[in-house]
């Protein structure tokens, strides 16, 4: 009797201290989602998971703030792109039924899209390497917002007028939705079954995802849903949501609760097996045989010296992140309903430096870290100013800052690692994936000219310097544009001196002058470049318009000067212009 006693008293101690060890952690999860925890703001929703099972979970802010209504760890968020390693399970699913190839062409399945001269498959389809544009970003050029109402058919009719591609088939890899969201159209014709319905039917059903599903009718009611935000200008929130209703690059809703069924499914394969998980965590490869920083519908990386494998989503006002160390068997889920200073992925990160400490500080000690070769701030001011690639469309600007050569790119900051002479790599924030910079002359007294290693094929970038337009200037730049391939016109006009951008359903833009001839404007996620070119005699004849996921598409201008339609008409044709006809532009 006394032995059990002291059986149970070791127990119990054991357990308290086990107990008190967790609290303190969770406290530290806790304050990195402090600002966010109030009952003024949306929020995330956690789950921390160790060893196969939830350790921690926790709702911070706000679902639906003019319902008071806080979120749980049971709350239905929109994790965008997260969704495409559930696309790409569904497609290893009809491998593995012998219903496809992934080295099928592509055109196979789907003969309206244009035939670009090489084979694209599907295997490239699921490592982004196909060169196909991205129709998000298209949808954004031709002037429909992501608020606005678009279906299977308007993105396919999007999709098929494109008349060029990025870059040959497997010779780079560049992220595109378009990879992702044809997919779904292909589950769609082998099926018979819409990506919804096949996915309840061999992932979400099996796995007892129940609070799962991938959103096609945007009229759905979906019980506990949070809602999508973002930041007002002048203080508080605003509602951000889209009734796009595509599937394949985005469009699970679920929860973290459900995400840890999905997940758990990695070290525990139900559906698809351990083939399966493998074709899914495997680095795909370019044609020269370079391997990729993706596998399929997930990022293959290392953090901190551990690998890693990562994906985050970004849809209107919504936010999400779903993180996985596979040889510490941790995973952090993290799903949130605001645009703006929130990071999910670097939250993420930031639970892992706290649960796997010890695991990291080890992994840090072991790795050799990269040093770099030092350089004085002299000579990296050389290397300073904006760089442009006319092939890529695309700027790349370089500054020296507290001693290093940092620079720019859309969205985000690279500090630059000098390993020689004119040349540096850039480690990004969230991972150990480098790209490298090279710069050099064309020739004696040359400018610099920048050879970028960022996805496959070198891309080179020329010095470019103002002057920047003087606004007696931008005249030259007035009138109507157009592009068959968007059936979009965009006109140009010169507003207190400054170059606005008009365009149907969008509101005035200002175009903020980046280089000679150059601007940049701004999309729904991200920006677009603008550069015009000229004739002979030095008049405006076109302008090349480019994201980062849409090369260089080109705008005619009108010689007329014909003003554009403003009309908002609805993306099936059915929308009305003032005279009662049904029109697009």
């Amino acid at each position: 009797m006394r032995r059990a006693a002291v059986t149970l008293f070791v127990c119990l101690l054991v357990a308290g201290r086990f107990s008190s060890a967790q609290d303190r952690l969770n406290e530290k999860i806790d304050r990195i989602f402090a600002e966010w925890n109030t009952t003024s703001s949306p929020g995330c929703a956690l789950a921390v998971v160790k060893d196969g099972r939830i350790v921690y979970e926790h709702g911070y802010g706000m679902a639906n703030l003019e319902l008071g209504v806080a979120i749980t760890p049971q709350s239905v968020f929109d994790i965008g792109s997260v969704s495409k390693q559930i696309t790409a399970m569904a497609i290893i699913l009809l491998t593995q039924d012998g219903k496809l190839s992934l080295d099928d062409d592509m055109r196979k399945y789907l003969p309206e899209i244009p035939d670009y001269g090489s084979r694209i498959t599907i295997r490239h389809l699921l490592h982004h390497t196909s060169g196909l544009r991205n129709y998000d970003d298209l949808f954004d050029l031709e002037g429909i917002p992501e608020a606005d109402l678009t279906t299977d058919r308007d993105a396919m009719d999007l999709i098929v007028r494109q008349k060029g591609v990025n870059f040959k088939p497997g010779e780079e890899f560049l992220y595109s939705d378009t990879n992702f969201f044809l997919m779904s159209q292909i589950v769609k014709r082998i099926t018979g079954q819409t990506l919804r319905q096949f996915a309840q039917e061999r992932i979400f059903g099996p796995l007892g995802m129940t609070s799962t599903h991938f959103h096609d009718d945007h009229t759905m009611i979906v019980a506990r849903r949070a809602t999508g935000y973002a930041p007002r200008k002048g203080g508080g929130f605003e509602i951000d949501m889209s009734n796009f209703e595509q599937l394949g690059d985005g469009s699970v809703m679920t929860t973290v609760e459900d995400l840890y069924k999905w997940e758990h499914n990695f070290d525990d394969p139900l559906v698809g097996g351990r083939e399966a998980i493998h074709q899914l965590t495997t680095p795909g490869t370019l044609n020269n045989g370079q391997p990729i920083p993706y596998g399929m519908g997930l990022f293959i990386d290392r953090y901190r010296g551990l690998n890693w494998i990562h994906h985050s989503g970004e849809w209107v006002g919504y936010r999400a992140a779903l993180s996985r160390f596979p040889d510490q068997h941790f995973s952090t889920l993290i799903t949130c309903n605001c645009v703006g200073s929130m990071n999910p992925m670097t939250m993420a990160e930031q639970v892992a430096d706290v649960y796997l400490a010890n695991e990291l500080a080890k992994a840090e000690k072991m790795s050799s870290a990269q040093s770099g070769t030092a350089m004085p701030a002299a000579t990296l001011r050389q290397y300073a100013g904006t760089y442009w690639s006319e092939k890529n469309g695309a700027l790349r600007k370089f500054m020296v800052r507290d001693g290093k050569l940092v620079m720019e790119a859309p969205g985000i900051t690279y500090d630059m690692v000098p390993v020689g002479d004119g040349q540096f790599e850039a480690v990004e924030p969230d991972s150990e994936h480098k790209d490298r910079y090279v710069f050099r002359t064309a020739g004696t007294g040359s400018a610099l000219q920048l050879e970028a290693w960022e996805g496959g094929a070198p891309a080179i970038y020329e010095a470019v310097k103002g002057p920047v337009p003087e606004a007696s200037r931008l005249a030259d730049y007035a009138g109507a544009y157009t592009n068959d391939e968007l059936r979009a016109t965009w006109t140009l006009v010169v507003q207190n001196g400054k170059l606005i951008r008009q365009q149907w359903i969008t509101e005035d833009e200002e175009l903020e002058p980046a280089f000679t001839d150059g601007f940049i404007g701004d999309l729904s996620e991200g920006q677009f470049l603008i550069h015009f070119n000229r004739d002979r005699a030095n008049h405006v004849t076109d302008f090349d318009v480019s994201t980062d996921m849409v090369r260089p598409m080109k705008f005619i201008k009108v010689a007329n000067g014909a003003a554009q339609n403003r009309f908002p008409v609805s993306r099936n044709g059915e929308g009305k212009n003032a005279s009662g006809a049904g029109e697009r532009p």
